[in-house]
């Protein structure tokens, strides 16, 4: 069968990532396919965290208030050293923070998984088809003919303008368009063990790395009575016989002296290899790697899957401005460049820790305790306040000049405001789908961008938007649809200028910034 109407989207694996791109590709109007060769979700958790700005993305896919109830918001990490003493505190207040959602929440990956494939399945324009398989892309000279099949021999043919790979660190598609991988030689294997304690109270509210020359190994509190652990296969060892439930059992009684006997239910005990890799290009004509088809992180930072989340949210709002909004194609050009720096800088973080982590010379171990114990007692001074995330911004692509202003890049703040109707609600809720020109006083721009006024439009209860302004000397700031800051202006003149640089930015007629 084949399908001659032309779609905007086929999204290539219905995971997190991609069943997120369908859902946010949906909502912006982006006629979709998200296609997965499996039926159910896996039905086993793999990812469990995810951060503040991620929450902020499944605000916009409307999933907050379903979310809420289904996680747990932690307190952070502390990192122990070989005697069971901290040698580095990660340790944050769970409240909410600058992006309007609070630094850590903990999820069960199935759970999650089977909310975005109902939501997008259930989003006006995106088709959620199970049980096929993407068996080859084909460009066209103005889109791409995906073939499909089914265990049956059923065949179908579907034609869309792009194509996003979000199938997987094994990436089939990835691999038919002969991209290489760039390999940071950090490959570790480890067993993960899944379980359920009774008591839902049991145990910290933050995570524990035991640097333990003896043997390396992670807890983390998941949601309800979820919890996971993590313990280093060491050389010679046979992973499989660790991972099995008496092992497990018993490697787990060792770093968790809160868990009384027959406290807890054994869930996934298996053998994982930590692997760091990122793709070598992340586009191919118009077929675009998101997700593990594009890189892959070790678990030391946290980010494995919120990188695929912050890939798909950067792709949807710039395929919705070229097929939809007549932007330049050449706007594909910014998704690599904007989102590779941005995951090689955490990948290489998760490696260091890595490395300090998986130190297995007890010599070695004591030196380096010694080192970030001298760290932890003579912290640097305490800075101004940044406005920076934990996690780096954008420093390439889309933005006006960085150069210009430490803004330029940054995520933008998300307070609760009272919305012209007197509503109580956070920033987003008000800035909608669209980029947004936000300013201190009312404003004429030539060009086509939604202005909103502070004090008119929206009202700055809290005070956090115009203490933003003002560190930054600003009088207004242009936040993208990712709501990050494409630029600042310090008077009307200039914010009518960064109004026809957003729009000169998003027609290709202005040439993309380059670190």
């Amino acid at each position: 069968m084949t399908d001659d109407a032309i779609i905007d989207v086929v999204v290539v694996g219905a995971g997190p990532v991609g069943a997120t791109a369908g859902l946010i590709a949906g909502r912006l109007g982006l006629t979709t396919l998200v296609v997965d060769s499996s039926v159910d979700v896996y039905p086993k958790p793999r990812a469990i965290h995810f951060d503040a700005d991620v929450m902020r993305i499944f605000q916009s896919a409307g999933l907050a208030d379903e979310l809420v109830p289904r996680v747990r918001a932690t307190s952070g990490a502390l990192h122990n050293g070989a005697d069971g003493q901290p040698i580095r505190d990660f340790r944050v207040a769970a409240t909410e923070g600058d992006l309007g959602w609070m630094p850590h929440y903990m999820f069960y990956q199935p759970e999650l998984d089977a909310l975005l494939r109902r939501r997008a399945g259930e989003t006006p324009g995106v088709e959620v088809l199970l049980g096929w398989t993407c068996a080859s892309v084909r460009e066209r000279d103005d889109h791409v003919l995906v073939e499909l099949r089914d265990e049956s021999g059923g065949v179908r043919q579907q034609r869309a303008r792009y194509v996003i790979a979000a199938d997987g660190a094994a990436s089939p598609l990835r691999k038919s368009l002969g991209i290489e991988l760039t390999d940071y030689g950090f490959d570790e294997p480890w067993i993960v063990v899944d379980g359920d304690v009774a008591d839902e109270g049991s145990g910290p509210d933050y995570s524990i790395m035991y640097c333990d020359p003896r043997r390396p190994a992670t807890y983390v509190p998941g949601p309800r009575g979820h919890r996971r652990w993590e313990f280093m296969v060491l050389p010679g060892e046979d992973g499989t016989a660790l991972a099995a439930p008496e092992e497990a059992m018993r490697l787990i009684h060792d770093v968790t002296p809160w868990l009384g006997q027959g406290e807890l239910t054994l869930g996934r005990s298996a053998v994982y290899r930590f692997h760091a890799l990122v793709a070598e290009r992340w586009r191919r004509g118009r077929v675009l790697l998101a997700g593990d088809a594009a890189h892959q992180t070790p678990p030391f930072y946290g980010q494995g899957m919120c990188h695929g989340i912050r890939d798909v949210r950067n792709l949807t709002w710039k395929l919705r401005a070229i097929l939809h909004q007549g932007a330049s194609e050449d706007l594909l050009d910014t998704y690599q460049l904007e989102r590779e720096p941005h995951v090689r800088a955490i990948i290489e973080q998760a490696v260091a820790n890595g490395r300090y982590i998986c130190v297995l010379d007890e010599e070695e171990a004591k030196a380096r305790d010694a080192r970030m114990r001298e760290l932890m007692r003579n912290p640097a001074p305490a800075a101004p306040k940044t406005w920076r995330d934990a996690i780096p911004g954008l420093t390439t692509g889309m933005l006006d000049d960085p150069q210009g202003s430490p803004a330029v890049g940054l995520l933008f703040p998300q307070p609760w405001v009272t919305d012209a109707r007197g509503r109580r609600v956070r920033l987003d809720a008000v800035l909608g789908d669209d980029e947004v020109l936000l300013a201190l006083e009312p404003l004429t721009t030539t060009d086509d961008v939604r202005t909103l006024v502070l004090g008119a439009d929206l009202h700055d209860d809290d005070g956090v938007l115009g203490a933003w302004l003002a560190a930054f000397d600003a009088s207004a700031v242009m936040v993208r649809p990712d709501r990050y800051v494409f630029g600042i202006a310090r008077d009307a003149v200039g914010a009518r200028t960064l109004a026809r640089e957003w729009s000169a930015s998003v027609a290709g007629t202005r040439p993309v910034t380059v670190a």
